[in-house]
């Protein structure tokens, strides 16, 4: 080999060994670039692995601090996490940008605004929403969530103004929702001691929900506290006609009311008809049960339960009645044989109300929930 090989040989070699170390340099700068590492970050989040999301997100940040994104998921991330106070920190910190776009200003308020919800500042929550309605006046989300916000603090009408919006977004349950916040800012009028003004608003809620049985019931309740008991009686009488399955609730009242009247009778007719128009309605059978009994009529009485039971075999609620109708009579056989039937089933009876969307358990029935102020998520 001559001397000049030799050295062409050298020059190969130095020259592959460079382009070798520039080709690791480059895989390895470009493993770590901000594009990367926030794809990963995606990758991970995709993948339930927020860890490592949050590791790749704050890569990317890092070296690129133009990725509104990827702060908002890293906020996210961290709020998930429990790391409220980081997460609002991050979030806050965006809104500051000068070179936001009206998009971005809006997820960024949203996120911020989860945050404030999750560790219970809802006033500054509400802050945030405003900001939100302020880009964008008719933002679906904005609007439902200041709506649920202010019903939190018992502001009924500006949660209603909030909600009433919603109508053009054909929001699936914005009429109930609507009667609902209508009747509980009768309620508190009502409380005020401003009856009239508080059936205006029961009137209004019907309006907007004539099943809802919330402001049949308050109506009426105002009508008595003025003591105009026959339009108390018409009131609870129209809930019937108009809701049977839910009618029970106004059971008692109007039982106590016509009783005070004189109007036995009438009490038995009311019964009768949602047995009749409503055959499902097991609370109607324990009613006129309750009833009969009390006319002493226990033969009758023990009927009206079977009949039901006949066509609601598997209410327990009916079976329990009848127990204990047994046992006012005395009927030892009835009592271990219904008993007997009960076990035998083994099932539970839901003698509570609990909200679907919560798991908030109440001995009443409600129609928002005092918790998570959701509308209509109580078993009724």
């Amino acid at each position: 080999m001559t001397f000049f090989e030799f050295l062409f040989l050298l020059v190969i070699i130095a020259g592959g060994i460079g382009a070798a170390s520039y080709f690791k340099d480059w895989k390895v700068r470009r493993s770590s670039s901000p594009t990367t590492s926030y794809a990963e970050g995606l990758r991970a989040i995709l993948d339930g692995d927020n860890p490592r999301a949050i590791q790749k997100l704050r890569d990317t940040v890092t070296a690129d601090t133009n990725n509104i994104d990827a702060y908002l998921r890293l906020g996210q991330l961290y709020a998930q996490a429990g790391d409220i106070s980081r997460a609002i920190k991050i979030h806050r910190a965006l809104t500051l940008r000068g070179d936001l776009v009206d998009k971005q200003k809006l997820d960024i308020y949203r996120s911020l605004t989860e945050d404030y919800v999750k560790s219970g500042d809802n006033n500054r929550a509400l802050e945030s929403v405003n900001q939100m309605l302020g880009i964008s006046k008719k933002d679906a989300w904005a609007l439902q969530q200041k709506s649920e916000l202010l019903a939190a603090q018992g502001q009924w009408q500006a949660a209603y103004e909030s909600a009433e919006k919603l109508n053009g977004h054909a929001q699936p349950g914005t009429s109930r929702r609507l009667a609902v916040l209508k009747t509980l800012e009768g309620v508190r009028l009502c409380q005020s001691g401003k009856e009239r003004d508080g059936r205006i608003q029961f009137r209004q809620a019907i309006k907007h929900d004539a099943a809802l049985v919330a402001p049949y019931l308050y109506w009426g309740d105002s009508y008595v506290r003025e003591n105009r008991i026959e339009d108390a009686v018409k009131i609870w009488r129209r809930l019937i006609d108009v809701n049977p399955a839910q009618s029970y609730v106004a059971f008692e009242r109007l039982e106590s009311q016509l009783f005070d009247l004189g109007r036995f009778s009438e009490i038995e007719q009311i019964y009768r008809s949602v047995i009749q128009n409503y055959p499902q309605n097991v609370h109607a059978y324990a009613a006129l049960s309750r009833f009969m009994r009390k006319k002493g009529d226990a033969g009758g009485a023990i009927t009206i339960l079977r009949n039901g039971l006949e066509l609601n075999p598997e209410s327990l609620w009916l079976r329990r009645r009848l127990i204990r109708m047994y046992h006012d009579v005395h009927d030892v056989d009835g009592v271990l044989q219904m008993s007997r039937d009960v076990l035998s089933r083994v099932m539970k009876e839901n003698y509570e109300y609990s909200c679907s969307s919560c798991g908030n358990i109440s001995r009443e029935p409600l129609w928002m929930c005092p918790k998570c102020s959701k509308v209509d998520t109580y078993n009724v």
